[in-house]
């Protein structure tokens, strides 16, 4: 198995995870490679910040295979820095644009800014993948967050309409440049979305653009809904960008994935302390990784097939981003149980069992 969204923090946020923690915890739960997210606490936006980040994994000891993916930022010169990056170090696999703020420093908010972007893409002939984070910030009132209805994180401080405009303005904006490659929609949370990307996908029109489109979605976005969010208490767990959304949300995304309509299952593994998921406003993301070594017997239960399973869990990702890695799920439950200590919550537990 294979997770192309991960992040491995370290750095300046160790307390909250390390590479060698990630890789092992990856092992433990069966995967063969994850890739990294570049929004650490020093941004991995060139070549050498890249390698350095790669290197902390020389002491995990395991053999997982680490990629990282190389931050985007509204500079050009470090767009083409990036690209350069790219083509220089194998094992950074693509470009990560957050087209609206989340977590971390590297947001590309404004339309002029975000068409910059693409076109600078365009003009250095890029065409891997670029993985996005697709919230439109017009569209989110976070400030508005209410501790004592964390449900409205959903409804109305990150609503679906923020990622299906943010998604519609970046589509729109690479068609009119003419951008070659790959646009991925990291943890896609609207049905509307994740529908147009497979019209898209099955369009021969489409395609002879040269644009690609796809999606994943995470562990947490088809097995929560957000009444997760209504008990002031734990919702600080189930507190994530983008948010968690209805039951009927949540159904169709999993009826998408049975079905094969979302292509790939990524973790958007994003731990953090208790502190941090204690504040007034708690920080968001899901501790996730572990969730990989559940999903092949949950899909097989839902009645997905060896292949089906296969294609979501690794087959889809691995091609995606043009790599040879092997699918072997050596799951190892005692390790991984040691290793989920480091987390002080398991927002999986009773549900993935």
């Amino acid at each position: 198995m294979f997770d192309l969204h991960w992040h491995a923090r370290d750095l300046g946020q160790r307390e909250k995870d390390t590479v060698v923690h990630s890789l092992q915890l990856a092992y433990a739960a069966g995967l063969s490679g994850i890739a990294a997210m570049p929004n650490t606490s020093s941004p991995l936006i060139d070549l050498n910040s890249c390698r350095e980040y790669l290197a902390l994994a020389e002491k995990a000891e395991v053999p997982v295979e680490f990629y990282v993916h190389i931050g985007l930022t509204s500079d050009p010169e470090q767009i083409r820095r990036a690209v350069d990056a790219y083509h220089q170090e194998p094992r950074i696999i693509g470009m990560k644009a957050f087209w609206g703020k989340s977590v971390g420093d590297l947001a590309i908010e404004s339309k002029d800014d975000q068409y910059e972007v693409l076109r600078t893409l365009a003009q250095e002939g890029y065409e891997g993948v670029v993985t996005g984070h697709f919230e439109k910030e017009a569209e989110m009132y976070t400030s508005l967050y209410d501790p004592q209805n964390p449900r409205n994180w959903s409804t109305l401080c990150r609503p679906e309409l923020a990622e299906v405009d943010s998604f519609n303005d970046i589509v729109m904006m690479a068609m009119a440049i003419g951008l070659k490659g790959t646009l991925h929609v990291a943890h896609v949370s609207t049905l509307s979305v994740a529908d147009r990307v497979y019209e898209w996908a099955n369009d021969p029109g489409y395609l002879s653009t040269g644009l690609k489109l796809s999606c994943g979605v995470t562990p947490h976005h088809l097995l929560f809904d957000y009444t997760k969010l209504d008990n002031p208490e734990t919702a600080r767990w189930y507190k994530c960008n983008p948010p968690l959304r209805s039951l009927e949300t949540r159904q169709g995304l999993l009826e998408r994935v049975l079905d094969g309509r979302i292509p790939i299952i990524e973790s958007d593994h994003a731990p953090h302390t208790l502190d941090d998921k204690q504040k007034e406003v708690p920080y968001s993301g899901i501790v996730s990784g572990h969730a990989w070594a559940k999903l092949p017997g949950q899909l097989a239960e839902l009645g997905m097939s060896p292949e089906q399973i296969s294609a979501v869990l690794h087959n889809n990702a691995v091609k995606l981003f043009d790599l040879s890695l092997p699918d072997e799920r050596n799951i190892n439950p005692e390790m991984l149980e040691k290793l989920m200590e480091h987390y002080p919550f398991d927002p999986f537990k009773g549900v993935l069992e």
